[in-house]
């Protein structure tokens, strides 16, 4: 009995959408679940090849033994490597590499791409890269001088595991075998070393260590793990995560008030088929077993047609963001499943109650009295707990992530704008007076009944400003992303150009059609006072290393003033504000610098904002023209040339003494994420979609179910069927009119946040 009467009353409109918008209730949040923990193991995972090890300690001297032994100690496996720049020579050709010495072990993750395949740098030979091998003239095979001691090429190195997204060098690299290190002389007194020492183990053995070792380390030296990289790709792949994320927000909130409305709209059809069930002799034992089974049928149903749909979702959007993903991905763990039929679980039983209580509760003298309604749970209260637990729930979904409180401050805002505008229209329209019979009509039944018509606006106002945001999402916030890097962005830096060389390497780059940015003078020097008090190195990274300081006229495109004026004037400095956050400094404050030659003081004059993502040339401290001339200086610029252009290799040639950075393959897999993310984007347009005309359709159903009495009154008293439908149109044209106000009112307070809070665009 229970399965004929599920299946018949299935074919209800209203039960119809209850099951749909549950299905894609699962469906989401089954496949974004699945896909964010899988992409959360698998850049765990990659990142930890791209550092080569699970923890890097850096330092610029050797560390004592004991903290090895210890590491040792508590089962990690150790690898060590040394960095340091010198001269390689070829017969009479000199050129500056970047040398990585590695031992045996290197590299205990990732994959060290090589030609021929499956090279390592053993003792008495190096790889190279490609780059300085065209330099010196080389091929491999032959061998090449590094210091005091001659070692033979092996093979090119093409890419470094470890040098993952931040792939900078200021030289050609040269990978060697540590053993080789003492032979090259190369090693002396005041020589700038960088050591890295990488370790691997278990969770507990790292966890174990992490706890002593940030206990020894100097304020010169770092502790990283895997994962903790903040590169503009990992911010990239960051970003991307919350799209997608915003994306299963939206669809989420739709599905909950489109069950919402329906399943209120289904129990209240049903009020008199229960009365004439219980006038019949139907007990209270049988109908619930109806209901509960009925509730029971749609809720297994939907979780099989969402699980289904689900895993079709995850396999397009696998599919689509698979270019940017790493290689293979983890299996998925069990919570998404759990959370996907727990969210199930949660909506039905919050949604759902209230409308099966008051359909049990329903009288048997509503067959003769229309306005026979039980009175349980009034809305006053069950609907702010219901609101309040459905809030606390997403928050533990999504981690607690801003994404949901931006959108709950944009419904608030909504809500407010909505309770304005209605009262506001409804005061018009009492004083509004038309002639055309249609309107007329439809304005009296808004006024007739304000409350239901402020309802039917806050369901049309939801749907909009929810569909809105994420179509503006896709638009304006992802186009503005891209114009973080336009297709012209430089992707090679050039550093320590001379006073004498800024004019020759412009007209180098000129003469072959290459052209430069600015020319950035650049003076290193360390900040060791705020305000006479001297600071602690310790309290930040920016403290304990030498930072580049500039001097410009004009205010950089990728920066904005926060505070202050600009330009600085004389013995003034602008401040970064991220730097300033971190150290404490407030405009007024006096800075102490330590630079080669003297120490000197400057007063804030601004605070900016930098937009890092750029992959321009940006700076912490910006001074006035002639501030820092009593310094040693050297400038930078940046331009676009395409790969492996011949002209790299002129440029070394004409300017032995300088040093390119390469950040074109960082550009090109920024790009891809912006791409992919793009078409992910369109699939969860797609699912938002739909559970926005689910949510539309219930409560258009709702509206003509209340209308047709109505309607039937008009018709009996000779209104014409043009008529009548020329009063609905009427009605619901006026309903959208101000309904889409509010949610475009209610989208751009959204947008705001989501745009400076989330997303952090200018």
């Amino acid at each position: 009995m229970i399965v004929r009467w599920f299946w018949r009353e299935l074919r209800a409109p209203s039960l119809l959408i209850v099951w749909l918008a549950l299905s894609l209730a699962v469906a989401c949040v089954l496949a974004l679940g699945s896909i964010g923990d899988r992409m959360e193991k698998g850049l765990t995972q990659q990142s930890r090849d791209f550092m080569a090890g699970d923890r890097t300690l850096i330092s610029p001297r050797e560390v004592p033994a004991d903290w090895l032994v210890q590491a040792q100690q508590r089962g990690l496996q150790l690898s060590r490597q040394l960095s340091f720049m010198t001269m390689t020579f070829a017969a009479d050709s000199p050129q500056l590499a970047s040398v990585k010495a590695v031992d045996d072990r290197y590299p205990m993750f990732g994959v060290l791409q090589t030609a021929p395949a499956g090279q390592k740098p053993g003792v008495g030979t190096v790889l190279v890269a490609p780059r300085l091998l065209a330099l010196l003239g080389l091929k491999p095979g032959e061998s090449l001088e590094v210091g005091d001691t001659r070692l033979r090429v092996a093979g090119e190195v093409l890419q470094e595991p470890d040098a993952g997204f931040n792939p900078f060098q200021t030289a050609p690299r040269l990978l060697m075998n540590l053993a080789d290190v003492q032979a090259t002389g190369a090693i002396q007194p005041g020589s700038r070393l960088s050591w890295r020492y990488k370790f691997s183990g278990t969770p507990a053995a790292l966890a174990s260590y992490d706890r002593y070792i940030e206990q020894q380390i100097h304020p010169d030296q770092r502790w990283l793990s895997a994962g903790s990289s903040q590169d503009a790709l990992s911010l990239s792949m960051q970003r991307a995560q919350q799209f997608l994320l915003l994306s299963a927000l939206l669809t989420l909130m739709l599905a909950i008030a489109a069950v919402t409305v329906a399943m209120s709209h289904y129990s209240r059809s049903r009020y008199d088929l229960v009365a004439v069930l219980k006038t019949l002799g139907a007990g209270k034992v049988m109908l619930r077993k109806l209901l509960i089974g009925q509730w029971l049928a749609i809720l297994l149903l939907a979780a099989l047609s969402g699980a289904l749909a689900g895993q079709a979702v995850e396999a397009v959007l696998l599919r689509l963001l698979r270019p940017v993903l790493p290689g293979s991905l983890p299996a998925a763990g069990s919570w998404p499943w759990l959370w996907a039929f727990g969210a199930l679980f949660v909506i039905a039983l919050l949604v759902g109650l209230r409308p099966w209580r008051l359909l049990l509760a329903t009288q048997p003298l509503r067959v003769l009295r229309r306005d026979a309604v039980a009175r349980v749970w009034p809305l006053k209260y069950y609907l702010p707990a219901a609101a309040l637990i459905v809030l606390v729930l997403l928050a533990l979904l999504v981690g607690g992530n801003k994404l949901l409180w931006v959108l709950a401050g944009g419904i608030v805002m909504l809500a407010l704008v909505l309770a304005l505008l209605g009262w506001l229209a409804l005061l018009l329209l009492k004083r509004l007076k038309v002639r055309q019979l249609a309107i007329r009509l439809a304005i009296n039944r808004l006024l007739r009944q304000p409350w239901t018509s402020l309802s039917q606006l806050a369901t049309f106002s939801l749907s909009f400003m929810l569909l809105a945001l994420l179509l503006i999402m896709r638009g304006d916030l992802l186009e503005r992303w891209q114009q973080q890097l336009p297709a012209d962005s430089p992707n090679y830096f050039l550093l320590n150009i001379t006073t004498s060389q800024v004019p020759q390497v412009a007209d180098f780059l000129q003469q072959h059609q290459v052209t430069a940015q600015t020319f950035y003078p650049v003076v290193r020097a360390r900040l060791t006072a705020l305000n006479q008090q001297p600071v602690d190195p310790r309290s930040d990274n920016a403290l304990n290393r030498e930072l580049n300081l500039t001097w410009l006229q004009v205010l950089p495109q990728q920066n904005q003033l926060i505070s202050g004026s600009w330009p600085p004037h004389k013995v003034e400095v602008s401040v970064e504000q991220g730097v300033a956050q971190r150290l404490g400094i407030r405009l007024g404050d006096v800075l102490t610098f330590t630079g080669d030659t003297q120490d000197f003081s400057v007063k804030v004059s601004s605070l900016r904002k930098v937009d890092w993502e750029s992959l321009r040339p940006n700076f912490f401290f910006i001074f006035p023209p002639g501030e820092l001339d009593d310094q040693p200086q050297s400038w930078l610029t940046s331009f676009r040339l395409h790969n492996n252009n011949p002209l790299l290799v002129q440029l070394n040639r004409t300017f032995p003494t300088l040093s390119l950075l390469d950040v074109g393959s960082i550009l090109r897999q920024i790009g891809q994420v912006l791409s992919q993310v793009s078409r992910a984007l369109e699939v969860m347009v797609v699912l938002v979609t739909v559970c926005g005309l689910l949510l539309l359709l219930a409560q258009i159903q709702v509206g003509l179910r209340q209308r047709r009495q109505e309607l039937m009154v008009y018709r009996t008293l000779g209104a014409s069927r043009r008529l009548l439908q020329a009063t609905l149109w009427s009605e619901f044209a006026l309903l959208g009119l101000i309904s889409g106000v509010a949610a475009a009112i209610g989208a751009e307070a959204a947008l705001w946040g989501l745009q400076r809070k989330i997303f952090d665009f200018p």
